[in-house]
């Protein structure tokens, strides 16, 4: 019975250490390590793929989680020894942080040339403005009238 409970007990510790293993990698886990890399031989992150390569970052990731690495040692390990093609997102910094300023620029571009063309479109519809109300006067010159006067005096 003591051996059972022993067993129990030991099976216990294991599992409530698990948890606290996994978030002793100096600030990161192994899980969101392998969410930011990617395998360069299938073009998929770590954490999905079933290569051998994947199979050798994985297990990179997890030597380098028990010595205490932090997250950007890993990553700075690994881009200097594959590229940055190994990163799922590319850095923010040089030529790269143009793939996260162009379609932003280009969506705010595209706000624009809707709202543009929203006002022109709505002006149009509405159609020419018509006489003030408040004077009482006519746009049209003395010239005009009669012209007008004489064309509608033609139909009648």
């Amino acid at each position: 019975m003591r051996r059972l409970a022993a067993s129990l007990v030991a099976a216990l510790t294991l599992c409530l250490a698990a948890p606290a293993a996994a978030q002793a990698c100096n600030g990161w886990t192994e899980q969101d390590m392998q969410t930011q890399l990617m395998c360069i031989t299938c073009r998929v992150p770590i954490d999905q793929s079933e290569s051998p390569f994947a199979n050798h970052v994985r297990d990179f990731v997890h030597q380098k989680c028990r010595a205490g690495w932090t997250s950007s040692r890993v990553k700075n390990t690994l881009v200097a020894r594959f590229g940055e093609e190994i990163l799922a997102a590319p850095p923010k910094h040089g030529f790269t942080l143009l793939a996260w300023l162009v379609p932003g620029a280009v969506l705010l571009a595209g706000v624009g040339v809707a709202v543009t063309l929203a006002r022109r479109w709505s002006r149009s519809r509405r159609g020419p403005p018509g006489p003030s109300a408040g004077d009482g006067e006519s746009d049209l010159d003395d010239d005009m009238t009669a012209r007008i006067d004489a064309d509608l005096a033609r139909f009648e």
